[in-house]
């Protein structure tokens, strides 16, 4: 039997357990709509709005059982305060030293203590104030003043009982934002949405302070299902003919409304406003990652640090109605059962033998999840599995390079070799999977991102992913217009990614179909829509609805405005306003939460130069250069500095080295050449010209400055140049005096 043949048996097999539950859920909100004739979406909205949050103490009365599997489960222990009970690791006196740097772990006066390097890499005192997590990793937190609070980059290995570093492989300066004491370990921003409940954030720009408030310290029943005082009140005293309040979360939700809500945590995304509220869904709070490199692989696959959502949503699994709870006990969180007896619940039992897996019964590569779940080790010690239980595809690496499970385990042997067992053991063909096409798509296969995106098919995030890997190689208007119908795609994602696409290229025509979307029912969609209109500094028709968006958009604005990337937005925004103080202001507020963002130092220095201000201009391009030494635009752009000033030396000399670091920067080549022949170099123009013309053969004003080096060092090719010219441009009557002159030569 070919593999194409068991997948469809398994779909089918699958198919029908799913449509029996949808009997079962559609005869249960049947009934629960005939008893329940008083519940609807606004009194659904205002008990999660006028709720206030009670705790999970609270909760024991009526839900202990629920409440003990919660007790000591991950959740539950997603943050304490620190003390002898809750903090794990060794502080009688012990050291961890990486890379030079020295950590002293201590106890005063009933206190635990660290010894470390501070944002001025000198060695101070912190007092640790809560312990964050506790399995297979403990990390500690330490106040710092304006009500900042970080995370140690030093972690406990809870399984082996000893320190050890979150970054191994980094060497982090003191001044870096990846430094223990830098943006990337603050709690504020980076943890604390997710680890405590009722968390409010309530940063302050101006001051650069917090004021994080939260109910819980840890992940407790109603950071879940939401503020309870009003369901506690009803049970209190239940009023007669009156249904009780609605939670966020609660039985017999729909699988994928199940994954949207613990996606809030579960994904690696982006808040786009200021609370979590407990109204709407995921994607009017947040704006997950796409499967974009390095993040994720080129086919999708899991890379750097993915919390599930974004794979989970790409799989077959959560298409035929699988959620997190068909697996996880949503209280203890832990598995409901163990190795492939879990997958064998809906699978049919063929997938657990040896005539489908080919491997000896009992050993690890008989196991379902190392075939379909293979996984990565993060923050350390962290081992995490793939959710987009995806088929192995060693073609794939063949051709691609990407990972696959088969040499993830056997690697003494060849990705060929993998390949070529699947097909001898599966057949030739392999199913069509979405990953197909974004690899393709990679290699510049517009047609294939095409493909993609249309496919209705297909998971929306990769296409989402597909739109917004389209646009980064479109060449032509019509490539950008082709995006037009995905303007009212069925999927959000797909939809705010089109906006997206427009927004980055300004294009204004595209105007009436956007405005329309100022009224999405998705916010991560309206937001998208005001920003393109800001971008493209046009007001729409309907002032009142582009005013709504707008506040939406702005408020996601302030939200991230404790991220050098969210500075960043901020100063594109008062950018295309052409508020230019307000846009130098963000710029450099981005610099200083972190110190090597030069995507914002390369646009301030832009932008100060516009200004006038060529010393301050120099100063910055001469910090990105001692600090990403190989980027080589940053060359290019002092060396256009520098030719604008009048200093020609160090114009060619910058130009050089941009051309040397970035090989494919056309425009630099072209300026350098130029400079040479200012300077009477012509033989090296016509080389560095050549090298341009190696990546575009057929550049008409590349062609012709290398034309003008050949004739100034009376190179015997400049009439075969000229006839170049004149093939791409035969009406020419330059060119055609200059090829006269040369024959006559």
């Amino acid at each position: 039997m070919t593999r194409m043949i068991k997948i469809i048996l398994f779909e089918k097999h699958f198919s029908i357990i799913r449509i029996f539950t949808f009997y079962i859920l559609l005869l249960y909100l049947f009934v629960s709509c005939r008893t329940d004739s008083s519940n609807n979406s606004d009194q659904n909205y205002k008990s999660l709005t006028q709720a206030t949050f009670v705790g999970s103490e609270t909760c024991i009365s009526c839900h202990k059982t629920e409440y003990d599997s919660w007790k000591g489960s991950h959740h539950d222990q997603a943050m304490k305060i620190a003390d002898s009970i809750s903090i794990l690791a060794n502080f009688d006196n012990s050291h961890f030293t990486h890379k030079g740097i020295k950590s002293f772990f201590f106890k005063k006066q009933g206190d635990y203590y660290v010894n470390t390097e501070n944002s001025d890499g000198i060695y101070q005192d912190y007092k640790i104030i809560y312990t964050f997590g506790v399995t297979p990793l403990q990390q500690y937190i330490v106040q710092f003043p304006d009500g900042h609070y970080q995370c140690l980059i030093t972690a406990w290995d809870t399984q082996q009982n000893k320190w050890f570093h979150l970054q191994p492989d980094l060497d982090i300066k003191h001044d870096e934002w990846m430094h223990w004491s830098g943006g990337s370990m603050n709690w504020n921003t980076m943890c604390a949405d997710c680890h405590s409940t009722d968390l409010k954030k309530n940063f302050h720009s101006d001051t650069n302070s917090y004021n994080t408030t939260f109910s819980e310290i840890n992940v407790g029943c109603e950071s879940c299902h939401g503020p309870a005082s009003l369901h506690n009140a009803y049970y209190e005293n239940p009023p007669q003919h009156k249904a009780p309040p609605k939670f966020y979360m609660q039985n017999a939700m729909p699988s994928k409304e199940v994954v949207d809500k613990c996606a809030r945590c579960h994904s690696r995304r982006k808040q786009i406003t200021p609370v979590f509220d407990y109204t709407g869904n995921y994607l009017d709070h947040y704006s997950p990652s796409l499967l974009i490199y390095p993040t994720y692989e080129l086919d999708g696959q899991i890379r750097d640090e993915d919390y599930v959502y974004s794979s989970f949503v790409q799989s077959k699994m959560y298409h035929y109605g699988v959620s997190c709870r068909d697996c996880h006990d949503v209280h203890s969180l832990k598995l409901k059962k163990t190795g492939n007896t879990l997958c064998m619940e809906c699978h049919e039992p063929h997938y657990n033998e040896a005539s489908h897996h080919f491997h000896e019964l009992g050993t690890e590569g008989a196991e379902c999840i190392n075939c379909h779940m293979p996984g990565k080790v993060y923050m350390g010690n962290d081992f995490r599995r793939d959710h987009s239980f995806r088929v192995p595809r060693p073609d794939q690496t063949v051709q691609y390079g990407t990972p696959n499970a088969c040499n993830g385990c056997h690697t003494d042997e060849s990705p060929k070799w993998a390949s070529d067992f699947i097909k001898e053991k599966y057949g030739v063909k392999r199913l069509d999977h979405f990953s197909d096409y974004l690899l393709a798509g990679s290699q510049g296969d517009n047609k294939a991102y095409l493909h993609l995106i249309n496919g209705k098919q297909y998971p929306d995030i990769a296409r989402a992913t597909a739109v917004n890997q389209y646009s980064n190689q479109i060449n032509s208007e019509a490539d950008l217009i082709a995006l037009k119908e995905f303007l009212s795609d069925t999927a959000p994602l797909v939809r705010n990614e089109t906006v997206t696409s427009f927004s980055n290229f300004r294009y204004e025509e595209i105007a009436g179909e956007i405005e329309t979307l100022l009224q999405d029912s998705i916010r991560l969609v309206r937001t998208a829509s005001a920003k393109y209109f800001n971008t493209i500094k046009h007001t729409p028709n309907n002032k009142n609805i582009y005013d709504k968006a707008h506040k939406e958009y702005f408020e996601e604005l302030e939200m991230n405005a404790d991220f050098a990337t969210g500075q960043h937005q901020i100063a594109q925004y008062y950018e295309a306003q052409g508020n230019i103080e307000q846009t130098i202001k963000a710029y450099k507020k981005a610099i200083e939460i972190d110190n090597y963002y030069n995507t914002s130092r390369m646009n301030l220095a832009l932008l100060l130069y516009q200004q006038g201000n060529v010393e301050e201009t120099e100063k910055l391009y001469l910090k990105v250069i001692e600090q990403e030494p190989d980027f080589g635009y940053s060359y290019y752009m002092l060396g256009l500095l520098y030719n604008e000033t009048g200093n020609s030396e160090k114009a060619i000399t910058y130009l050089s080295y941009a051309c040397e670091k970035d090989p494919n920067n056309l425009r630099a080549h072209y300026n350098y050449a130029l400079k040479l022949q200012e300077s009477k170099r012509y033989k090296e123009s016509v080389i560095i010209m050549d090298k341009a013309l190696n990546l575009n053969p057929n550049s008409e004003e590349f062609l012709y400055v290398k034309l003008l080096g050949q004739i100034n060092s009376n190179q015997k090719g400049a009439y075969n140049t000229c006839v170049k010219l004149l093939n791409i441009s035969p009406d020419n009557t330059n060119y055609k005096q200059i090829l006269e002159s040369l024959k006559t030569k």
